[in-house]
């Protein structure tokens, strides 16, 4: 339900006559260069960049700094055949990082060691890591999605001989890592135009810049068939999904639904059985993600590598049962622990930002616990477990409202024992004894950033008719995709009458609205039983009143989307939030 929060359209009233000349000269509706003009994309030629994302598009990836370092120590580790060490980090970007670069070299015939970080044994590569791979004979060692700030570690690789690559996206501090190549957008050298890949993606290009180099002759395996893991890395590290990212990740998703490979394939059985509706970055973001990232939460991520480089389906399926148990401890574990933290919450008002502690948390759950909280309370939200014997908490942030959570852990360095990350996200380590002071220096850093109190507008792309809403119009925005963070899915403002209402599993309103002669099915979930709220955020006390039941008039916030059941397509509204009203209204779409 909106309650006081004034709505916008996003990019602001566009000029017919100029959308239908522009929509003319770039072969696209009138809809879809709206929807893409709200969205940043400005110019013909990337208007039709972004509506057809095309693996030619991508730009050369030498300018990133490390690049060609690295692509040398590749060919040098290929030409001499010695073992190859890989490292990721415990979640879903690590993992699939180290299934790539693994996966790749291992089909040019080298031997490679892999491994994955254990949550028990702390973030990053860690010293006894880098001595397991010199004890296991690797001369060059890949370390993914993480060892930037991994100085202790790659410093004992280095004194035992191993070469090193770091391919990273977090942010660079002062200190460089002693590795041979430091791949990271964000390191002060790169002149890479684009700094939003995931550590995946970086691999990706790594790979088809080795198959390039060594020639059709050596017949190397082509990398296209990655772009599956790149696309599921990029969405669940919430990467923007635009230029690079957004090419990455339509390719990816296109071969996701025509081969997808077997260990994503019996998880996909595994969480979603008899599922039809179609495979895309929703499935991929709160399907494949929260699976792929429950071993790491709980401990190590050993059982996500494994499964993501089955072979067979049949090797895949026991591996999927146990992932699939896995997510369910976390889920379980998450829940409580978020009541747990909304419950020692101070009494309103808030600060600028909250910081939640406790004792019995698990330390692979802050980080959802920390993003639960950022959205109930609306505002950066610290979660962290901590460690009684060492004295020690650990845990995660999460932004909201823009703010930059990595800088603002900066501003409080001096509280610290570690911290790292991005903008909207970052993980911390303090002593238990500077908890109380961590908390109010956190509060105001954010606060310094977010001066004004005043609430976000709500965006949405104009009033839509449900009597637009046919498969053809609802195929054609999900052609736009892929959606995401950088890139928002459309959200249309609907008006209609209520014909008839339910209540779904005590939680959620399903609807039968009705508009101009047309009816749809909605569902609003989560808001059962709903209450009436404002729908500019100051309507007439009369309106707010208004009981919502067959025969009301309402006003929505709503996404269009495609249900399939037993073969039979058809679309539904998916409402995020919804108030009565009068019966009176403006002119839809």
């Amino acid at each position: 339900m909106i309650a006081a929060v004034p709505l916008r359209e996003r990019g602001g009233e566009r000029d017919p006559s100029q959308l239908q000349q522009t929509a003319a000269r770039v072969g696209l509706g009138p809809m879809a260069v709206r929807l893409l003009q709200a969205r940043g994309i400005a110019s013909d030629e990337a208007l039709r960049r972004a509506a057809a994302p095309r693996l030619a598009d991508l730009r050369a990836p030498e300018r990133m700094a490390g690049f060609p370092a690295a692509l040398d120590l590749l060919l040098w580790a290929h030409r001499a055949r010695v073992p190859v060490g890989v490292f990721g980090d415990y979640d879903v970007d690590g993992v699939t990082t180290a299934t790539i670069l693994a996966g790749y070299l291992e089909a040019l015939g080298l031997r490679v060691v892999v491994r994955v970080a254990h949550r028990e044994h702390g973030y990053g590569l860690s010293v006894a890591d880098a001595e397991a791979f010199a004890t296991a004979g690797a001369k060059l060692l890949l370390t993914g999605d993480t060892g930037t700030s991994d100085v202790e570690a790659l410093a004992h690789a280095r004194a035992r001989g191993l070469r090193a690559v770091v391919i990273d996206h977090h942010q660079v501090p002062e200190q460089m890592p002693p590795a041979d190549a430091l791949i990271n957008p964000h390191q002060r050298a790169c002149e890479f135009p684009f700094k939003g890949l995931c550590s995946a993606g970086v691999a990706f290009y790594l790979c088809a810049a080795l198959r390039t180099r060594l020639g059709a002759a050596a017949r190397p395996p082509d990398p296209r068939g990655l772009l599956d893991l790149v696309a599921v890395a990029t969405i669940c590290d919430m990467m923007p999904l635009v230029e690079e990212n957004r090419v990455l990740v339509a390719r990816g998703l296109a071969l996701l639904r025509v081969a997808p490979r077997p260990g994503l394939r019996a998880l996909l059985e595994r969480a979603s059985p008899g599922n039809e509706s179609p495979l895309d970055e929703q499935t991929v973001g709160f399907t494949i993600g929260p699976r792929l990232n429950a071993p790491g939460r709980l401990g190590s991520a050993e059982p996500s590598l494994r499964l993501l480089r089955a072979r067979t389906l049949a090797e895949a399926q026991p591996l999927a049962e146990q992932v699939e148990g896995m997510n369910q401890q976390r889920k379980a574990l998450s829940e409580q622990a978020v009541t747990q933290a909304l419950a020692t919450l101070p009494p309103a008002p808030l600060p600028a930002a909250v910081c939640v502690a406790d004792v019995a948390w698990a330390p692979g759950i802050v980080g959802l616990v920390a993003g639960a909280l950022a959205e109930r309370v609306r505002r950066p939200a610290i979660a962290l477990a901590i460690d009684a014997a060492r004295g020690v908490a650990r845990g995660s942030v999460r932004s909201f409202g823009g703010v930059d959570v990595r800088a603002a852990l900066s501003s409080c360095a001096p509280l610290l024992e570690r911290f790292g990350g991005h903008r909207e996200a970052a993980g911390l380590t303090v002593a238990v004894d500077r908890l109380d002071a961590l908390r109010d220096a956190f509060a105001t850093a954010c606060a310094a950033q977010a001066p004004s109190s005043e609430p976000d507008a709500v965006l949405h792309d104009g009033r839509l008719r449900l009597s637009r809403l046919d498969l053809a119009f609802v195929e054609g925005l999900a052609g736009l995709g892929p959606y995401g963070v950088g890139f928002p899915a459309p959200r249309f403002l609907g008006r209609a009458r209520v014909l008839s209402m339910r209540v779904l599993k005590q939680r959620h309103l399903a609807l039968r609205l009705g508009d101009d002669g047309a009816e749809i099915d909605a569902i609003a979930f989560g808001q059962a039983p709903p209450t009436a709220s404002a729908g500019d955020g100051s309507p007439p006390a009369a309106a707010a009143a208004a009981p919502l039941a067959p025969g009301a008039t309402i006003e929505f916030l709503f996404a269009p989307s495609l249900d399939v059941f037993r073969g039979q397509r058809r679309v539904r509204v998916v409402i995020e939030q919804l108030w009565c009203c009068d019966a009176a209204g403006g002119d839809g779409l």
